[in-house]
């Protein structure tokens, strides 16, 4: 079972359906069909686990063949490989179905539903005798930020499972950057934690190099994520919720079913539990200066009767920098480091301590296609924010485990009386029993980087240099563990480990460097070429947002480490806090919430009605300041906000002031804007900001200044055409609300005219603050995406009825395929799916609640639809049929009657579909 779980992870990933869906390969049409009533309970007996080594047997030549199908035919044109490899992969498809039914066979469920018989009971802290279910993977994305990760509740960071993205029907990313790029920055990472318990050592994993997974959630939906945003407009609200996307899961250690956790041959015995449950919170955001990094916290448990002793927690990594289109095959040619300081801001304080463990793609290309064409310069890290309490010692440790000679090496320092040399059965790399991996995890070594594999590092206590180190120090796939510790853990007791995984964007600087300037006896030459110091600055405001400095968390007076710092430039001695008081908050400079949208559809019209108080009050969290400056409306075609248009804008009246530093001989921006009234109480009745410029600034005792507006001031809130206040004249009095029960001085509305009623728009509304210069931080808006709200131009609730009955049509009617819905726009503006499940037909004028059925001429059932939408949804009356049937076939060429029933009575309607 070890070597095909292997097989389907790096060949041909599964995902198992909902209920209803066939089970394929991931984005593969030669996967085997395989139908959801085959997805039943079974216990692997000894007949099956022959069956299972019968397919394996047959499967490993397939999964041999491919890989060198791929490198005979990477000279002979990519037609001919993209038909061979096809071919390849129907063959392994073939050899791999028996398995594939297997595997789903044991109840893996790909997304939370209605589970089939296999989910019965697998509570943790049951002894394993008495399981008799399968635990239940589930996952979530993080991509509100610009780095976008699968992340699943059994640990693993990354798409092991061939999960895809519902909405783009494409494959769900692992470390992809920027957004979809599909720029992959590595495979998979997941949490170690070993320790010594009674005289046993043991090491629990959530993924190893074999794709063993020794941690597993609960049954559904017990062990499902919980989902936290802060997203106000959005239904997952939840107000404890800190980050501003936030996933949470809860697995253990405790799962010993051998299907799921395979017997360990290289320890000869089948997994040991430190018995450990583990509550993982992940969190990201939109900021601007948050966007390239995710933020993941582990509480590590001990839910056994005895104390783990010497414990160690670790991070495992196994991945590339790579274009997932690279061809013939994306190439293993990157190389890992270690970054243990950096200098910080102010010179007194001296070297930051880092620990970021990155990798990075050697050269920055992606195969023959181009440095410029799918460039990959980006490096990606891992580094702590927060570590057990009594863990002060970080270890790096990289290896290598590729096919060929020169497999399983790693940097090795050599034995000591404490820490005696160990061989990994018959290599230096990659451990695989419990004893080996926390020898790795425990004995203090942080290993040279890749690029120096060639260079000998005896006189520094290495072991000599393999004997094809100029061949790794030019690239490999890279596997590593980076780990703090020791630490012990009585029963009841946790401790905490949180990572941040980042992005450096532009670790290269130079397309050209590698090529000119690399050589494994030399590299120090072309390493100087690399710049991580947007790797390093992302971790820091990482460290920031974690736990922020100055901020006295848990009120017992202590905001963390600060020093006074002098300013020889101003002369000016200030107070600075350089590190958080050590609990944690999670707490970035944020927009202020977008207000939450409700919206009134007409016919071509809709109006936007919103309320500020929240948003227009709201207190940043970091710079403390109540910084609201305005809001924004946008419209769009579908949810992405690359499609989005600014239709309006509407910010306050107010300035920047920019003061010349004579010292610094240059303008700086120090202070929050000034509005118009506060200039005038400095500089006179009737002064005007506008009239002193930079080229004609303003000379004001003894200082020199110029402004700008901020934004565009456009502050008309009076202006029907725009965005502007539905009550002008009301005071700033929260007991003066309206017959809503909105308060009448935050009241804002916005009307969009000339919109077809026959398509579906998504419309935004943001809000967005000034910043603070003062800190750095420029103007922040809430995310465009994150608030967009689907609806249709058409009329809405009551006026849906005509004399008080139903009034429903059907568009378009009839419905003819040559008539370029897509090529006009109406349908598939992404290409999200194929033709035939692409097609819409609209059932408009419905009321709220309602049952719409569809027949065919001889009375045959082809689909029903339940539509019940809440009455201030923005598609409350229109629902969508994709003109596929209820046993998901394409409709046929014909005439159809449907039927609408609701509370108001019922209506008959044909409808024509030509094809």
């Amino acid at each position: 079972m070890r070597k095909i779980s292997k097989v389907l992870q790096e060949i041909n990933p599964f995902r198992v359906c909902r209920p209803g869906e066939p089970i394929t390969g991931q984005g593969d049409k030669f996967a085997p069909q395989i139908t959801p009533g085959l997805v039943r309970t079974i216990d692997l007996t000894e007949g099956s686990r022959m069956i299972v080594t019968h397919i394996e047997r047959n499967a490993r030549l397939t999964c041999l063949a491919l890989p060198m199908l791929r490198f005979l035919l990477y000279w002979r044109g990519l037609k001919l490989i993209c038909w061979l490899e096809m071919v390849g992969r129907f063959a392994l498809s073939l050899g791999l179905a028996g398995c594939l039914t297997a595997i789903c066979a044991t109840g893996i469920a790909a997304q939370p539903g209605p589970q089939s018989d296999s989910a019965i009971s697998a509570k943790f802290n049951i002894p394993s005798t008495a399981l008799a279910a399968a635990p239940t993977i589930s996952c979530q994305i993080h991509r509100n930020g610009r780095l976008w990760t699968t992340i699943n509740n059994n640990g693993i960071v990354g798409n092991v499972f061939g999960f895809e993205l519902p909405e783009l029907r494409k494959t769900a990313p692992s470390f992809y950057y920027p957004g979809y790029s599909r720029i992959q920055h590595g495979f998979h990472a997941g949490l170690w934690v070993g320790g010594v318990v009674g005289r046993d050592t043991l090491v629990s994993t959530t993924i190893d190099e074999l794709y063993n997974m020794e941690f597993w959630p609960d049954e559904y939906p017990f062990g499902e994520f919980e989902v936290r945003t802060d997203g106000s407009s959005s239904s997952l609200v939840n107000l404890q919720t800190v980050g501003e996307v936030e996933f949470q899961a809860i697995y253990a250690d405790t799962f010993e079913q051998q299907a799921f956790v395979p017997y360990n041959t290289y320890d000869n015995r089948k997994h040991q539990s430190l018995n450990i449950s583990v509550v993982q919170t992940s969190y990201s955001w939109t900021y601007e200066y948050a966007q390239d990094f995710v933020i993941i916290d582990y509480i590590i448990r001990n839910i056994g009767e005895d104390t783990i002793r010497s414990a160690w927690a670790g991070i495992y990594y196994n991945g590339c920098v790579q274009h997932r289109g690279e061809l013939p095959y994306p190439q293993a040619d990157d190389l890992e480091g270690y970054i243990y300081s950096a200098p910080y801001e102010f010179e007194e304080l001296g070297d930051e301590l880092m620990q970021i463990n990155y990798i990075v793609d050697k050269d920055g290309y992606a195969g023959w296609m181009g440095w410029d064409f799918v460039r990959s310069p980006h490096a990606f890290g891992i580094a702590p924010l927060k570590v057990p309490r009594t863990a002060f010692t970080n270890n790096f440790n990289w290896w290598i485990s590729q096919r060929g000679a020169w497999n399983n090496w790693a940097p090795r320092m050599e034995g000591s009386a404490v820490y005696p040399f160990r061989y990994f059965y018959g290599g230096f790399g990659a451990p695989l029993s419990d004893k080996n991996r926390y020898y790795l995890m425990s004995k203090p070594e942080i290993d040279y980087s890749g690029f120096e594999a060639y260079i000998d590092h005896t006189d520094d206590g290495w072991l000599p240099r393999h004997s094809s180190g100029s061949r790794i120090a030019r690239g490999h796939q890279v596997k590593f563990v980076t780990s703090w510790g020791p630490f012990n853990l009585p029963p009841s007791r946790a401790e905490t480990l949180a990572v941040v995984m980042a992005i450096g964007k532009d670790a290269h600087t130079n397309p050209d460097a590698y090529r000119q300037w690399f050589s494994p006896r030399h590299p120090a030459e072309f390493l100087d070429y690399l710049n991580f110091g947007d790797l390093i600055s992302n971790v820091r405001w990482a460290k920031m947002i974690y736990d922020n400095p100055g901020v006295d968390t848990d009120g017992d007076g202590d905001s963390g480490k600060w020093f006074m710092h002098y300013d020889p430039a101003t002369m000016e001695t200030l107070k600075v806090f350089y590190e958080g008081d050590g609990v944690p908050d999670l707490q970035g400079a944020s927009p202020p919430p977008p207000p939450p949208v409700r919206i009134i559809p007409e016919e071509g019209r809709l109006t936007l009605r919103w309320n500020g108080h929240k948003t227009e009050n709201y207190i940043d969290p970091m710079t403390f300041a109540k910084d609201f400056e305005g809001y924004r409306v946008y419209l769009a075609r579908s949810a992405l906000e690359q499609e989005a248009v600014l239709l309006a804008s509407y910010d306050l009246e107010d300035y920047n002031r920019y003061i010349w530093n004579d010292k610094r001989r240059r303008y700086e921006l120090t202070e929050v804007p000034f509005t118009l009234d506060s200039l005038r109480k400095l500089y006179g009745d009737s002064f005007s900001p506008l009239d002193y410029s930079h080229s004609n600034p303003l000379y004001f005792n003894n200082a020199v200044y110029y402004f700008q507006t901020l934004d565009y001031n456009a502050s008309d809130f009076l202006d029907p055409g725009g965005i502007h206040k539905r009550y002008p004249d009301a005071e700033r009095d929260t007991s003066d609300v309206d017959e809503e029960g909105y308060v009448r001085y935050y009241e804002w509305e916005y009307v969009i005219e000339n919109l077809l009623p026959t398509i579906p728009y998504y419309v935004s509304v943001t809000a967005f603050d000034y910043g603070h210069p003062g800190k750095g931080l420029a103007p922040l808006e809430s995310s465009i995406e994150g608030g967009m709200v689907e609806v249709m131009a058409v009329r809405h609730g009551d006026q849906v009825l005509q004399d008080g009955k139903l009034n429903v049509y059907c568009y378009p009617n009839p419905y003819r395929v040559d008539d370029g819905y897509y090529a006009r726009g109406f349908e598939n503006r992404l290409d999200e799916t194929g033709p035939e499940r692409a097609r819409s037909i609209y059932f408009a004028n419905l009321p709220d609640r309602c049952t719409i059925s569809i027949y065919s001429l001889d009375g045959d059932l082809v689909r029903k639809f339940e539509h019940d939408e809440p009455a201030g949804s923005g598609t409350a009356s229109v629902h969508r049929w994709n003109v596929i049937t209820r046993n998901t076939e394409a409709v046929v060429t014909g005439l159809y009657y449907w039927v609408v029933e609701s509370a108001y009575g019922s209506q008959i309607g044909k409808l024509v579909i030509l094809k």
